[in-house]
């Protein structure tokens, strides 16, 4: 038998993606959102609170796999080539 595979996505509003999802009840959007372990929140407001700059979600996260604190299952699609780097 042939797994089905879920297509996730990345946003920046990744908690009232969430919360809008169970709201309706849209389990299928639900099961779509990729929600990023709670350091990565953590790390980008520090880097925030530090220089100012807000980077994305995506970008963080993928810094962090690059750098081995996260491993390669917490990561949204971590062969994909990024535009940033």
């Amino acid at each position: 038998m042939k797994r089905k595979t879920v297509q996730l996505y990345a946003g920046e509003n990744v908690i009232e993606e969430f919360y809008a999802a169970i709201a309706i009840g849209d389990s299928r959007k639900l099961q779509r959102i990729h929600i990023p372990r709670s350091d990565v929140f953590y790390i980008r407001a520090a880097i925030e609170a530090d220089t100012g700059v807000r980077y994305t979600l995506d970008h963080v996260e993928r810094a962090m796999y690059l750098e081995g604190m996260l491993e390669r299952k917490d990561v949204l699609d971590p062969d994909r080539e990024r535009s940033y780097g």
